[in-house]
């Protein structure tokens, strides 16, 4: 970040309070790099996690999702915990959990303990995408909240791209485990950067609530209608994620045959996809409107589950291709958030995109998990992996086109 996307703070745009937000945004953007890394690791290594752990396509699923679910089920907490204290101090604590769960998963010797430490991860980076949007959403003036908020979530797909062919020729030559080692100093240093740079205080009125009454209170919102028109879309996001997360390693093997090197080589191609993806999409909200831009390129990205669905094995260029296509729904993330934000008072924020965060969340959970049973009734049912993935991709496509049904009446509020 600098200077010139932080113009208008909210005190004056003093020096040094533009300093501190850039500093707090830039140390987010990098943890947010980090946890990108570890929703999209286990794509590239997940052939050697289920032949070392001895799990079944179910038990992968499972693993997978538990990253999810626990990101999932921390964001109404964080989210008051933000209203309450700020940003800093919750994330902080948060990510030095994960320093510790990255190195019980490298050791792990079951997938019970693999499970476990995934759960601690999930943990560890359920604040942070959240903390960023937070914490610019109340340093930043609405003008630039999604242009700042766009370039971080670009900047973050820097983890994916490392958690790609570079995670992929590590594990073919040291293993994934020494592979992964490494990944619990990322985390000591965005624990330490969060410390000591996000300096925020949460809201006063929130501070002065019960924890039983602000969770109440999260709960009555969903009370507020409009949300609900963004709540579907929210859990949808998952068909593109939780694949490309998850599952587009294991696609690449059982229907191509591809190494983790090669692998790692494809699933780079579907974080360029994503990291260009997020560039694009600010340039098409300035030149339509938010919504427009969402509702188009879902439209998009489901096209890419529906070819694979019909041509689930027509090579691996143009598999890789439309795989990139689905998987870029993710990078709405931000813009989805951004017009749910103008739904939310200010100072339920924290609490409201933490609601809307449990949804995205909990969907890539339900749908990495729901992917595993599918593969695993395929393979029971001796379908054939082409037809098993096939399958797989129809849910995926179903999914969204459930979801723009009613996201198309939402309220236009959030454009900026």
């Amino acid at each position: 970040m600098t200077g010139d996307d932080l113009q208008a703070l909210p005190h004056g745009g003093a020096a040094s309070s533009r300093d501190a937000a850039t500093r707090g945004i830039a140390i987010l953007t990098f943890a947010f790099a980090l946890s990108q890394f570890f929703r999209s690791c286990l794509a590239v290594m997940a052939p050697e996690l289920q032949h070392d752990f001895g799990l079944s396509p179910a038990g992968f699923g499972a693993l997978s999702s538990s990253f999810f679910l626990a990101f999932a089920v921390a964001q109404i907490p964080v989210g008051i915990a933000f209203d309450r204290y700020g940003v800093g101090r919750p994330t902080a604590w948060l990510l030095a959990v994960g320093a510790v769960s990255s190195i019980v998963f490298v050791a792990a010797p079951n997938g019970a303990i693999a499970t476990l430490s995934q759960v601690g991860l999930g943990l560890a980076c359920a604040p942070v995408f959240m903390g960023l949007l937070h914490f610019a959403s109340e340093q930043l003036s609405e003008r630039d909240y999604t242009r700042v908020v766009s370039k971080s979530n670009a900047m973050g797909m820097i983890g994916a791209l490392c958690a790609t062919a570079p995670l992929g020729w590590a594990t073919e030559l040291v293993g994934w485990r020494m592979s992964m080692s490494m990944s619990a100093l990322g985390m000591v240093a965005a624990a330490w950067g969060v410390w000591r740079f996000v300096r925020d205080t949460g809201h006063a009125e929130a501070r002065s609530a019960s924890w039983p009454s602000m969770l109440s209170q999260s709960v009555r919102l969903l009370g507020l209608v409009p949300l609900w028109t963004l709540i579907p879309l929210c859990v949808a996001m998952a068909a593109g994620t939780a694949f490309r997360n998850a599952w587009s390693g294991p696609y690449l093997a059982d229907v191509y045959g591809l190494s983790s090197g090669s692998r790692g080589v494809a699933l780079t191609l579907l974080s360029v996809a994503g990291f260009l993806t997020a560039f694009l999409l600010p340039v098409l909200v300035r030149r339509s409107t938010l919504k427009t831009a969402i509702l188009a390129w879902s439209c998009v990205s489901m096209s890419g589950a529906v070819m694979l669905t019909v041509w689930p094995d027509s090579g691996v260029v143009s598999g890789v291709a439309m795989m990139a296509l689905l998987s870029t729904i993710g990078m709405l993330h931000p813009l989805v958030m951004a017009q749910g934000r103008g739904l939310i008072p200010p100072s339920k924020r924290g609490r409201g995109l933490g609601l809307l965060n449990t949804f995205v969340f909990l969907g890539s959970a339900l749908t990495s998990w729901g992917y595993g049973l599918i593969a695993n009734m395929g393979h029971v049912q001796r379908w054939g992996e082409p037809a098993t993935y096939a399958a797989i991709f129809l849910s995926a496509a179903v999914l969204v086109a459930a979801a723009l049904v009613p996201y198309f009446f939402s309220p236009a509020q959030g454009n900026h």
